[in-house]
């Protein structure tokens, strides 16, 4: 791919999900915009993947080996890295358009460290946008910037470190929290960057994954605390959620089972 400034790089992690990486990788091919590099960090797949890898290797840079997980697999590609600017997009995440990137390049002439589009989640036949909030007030609670949508200078990870790889899902919480935390400055764009399918493990909305999910945004948390009265507030924070977030789940199921057996 040419080199136009400023270039993107797309960081793509991988494993054992050839044809999700083939629809990453022609949407990204597919873009108006050329100055893009492709990075794709394999977790050593064996359903092919190193072997189709090899026949893009003029259009794709990539590593095939063992990692720790999806933190250390962004981590590598992140490291890989020589665009200004950094997008992670999974395997079977895509662009919304053709010229998706070449419009966001037109948004990346600030002094911003992120600029945070809106992302469409797809779950069947159903889809919503997942919106992004910058770094407003609410990110000490909760993620507010989905980094399928984020375009981050890849100078910020040198300035707030790489991601955690003690993190299964809430890695991208954690940088984003923590960037926040050293002042780092976000921009959103009000408009839908990409489409991520609702097939990863931070999706399941299963109790024992949202409790999962919520003991890592805890931690999260706590790790970044900014001193004692924030500590509080979480410690009345969390249990207050917990018990909304059970009762809502219950609803839901009992809704779901409603529906069942109706049909």
């Amino acid at each position: 791919m040419n080199t136009i400034s400023p270039k993107i790089t797309i960081v793509t992690a991988t494993l054992n999900n050839l044809p999700g990486l083939q629809l990453t990788a022609a949407s990204i091919e597919s873009q108006s915009f050329r100055g893009i590099e492709h990075v794709v960090v394999d977790g050593g797949s064996s359903d092919g993947t190193q072997e189709w890898l090899a026949t893009k290797s003029g259009s794709i840079l990539w590593i095939s080996e063992p990692d720790l997980g999806i933190a250390d697999a962004m981590n590598k590609g992140v490291s890989m890295a020589s665009g200004e600017w950094v997008l992670v997009l999974h395997s079977e995440d895509t662009l919304v358009s053709h010229e998706s990137l070449e419009s966001a390049v037109r948004r990346l002439n600030t002094d911003a460290d992120v600029v945070s589009y809106h992302v469409e989640f797809l779950k069947g036949n159903q889809s919503r946008i997942y919106k992004s909030r910058g770094f407003g007030w609410y990110i000490n609670f909760k993620t507010t910037i989905p980094h399928q949508g984020a375009l981050a200078r890849r100078t910020l990870f040198g300035k707030v470190g790489a991601f955690d790889t003690g993190f299964t899902v809430g890695m991208d919480y954690d940088f984003f929290l923590r960037a926040h935390r050293h002042g780092a400055r976000a921009v959103v764009v009000d408009d839908v960057l990409s489409r991520m399918p609702a097939t990863g493990v931070s999706s399941s909305l299963q109790w024992g994954s949202l409790r999962a999910r919520f003991r890592e945004e805890r931690t999260i948390q706590h790790k970044n605390s900014l001193g004692p009265l924030n500590r509080l507030m979480y410690s009345i924070y969390w249990p207050i959620y917990i018990g909304y977030r059970r009762m809502r789940h219950a609803a839901l199921a009992r809704s779901s089972d409603h529906v069942e057996e109706s049909i």
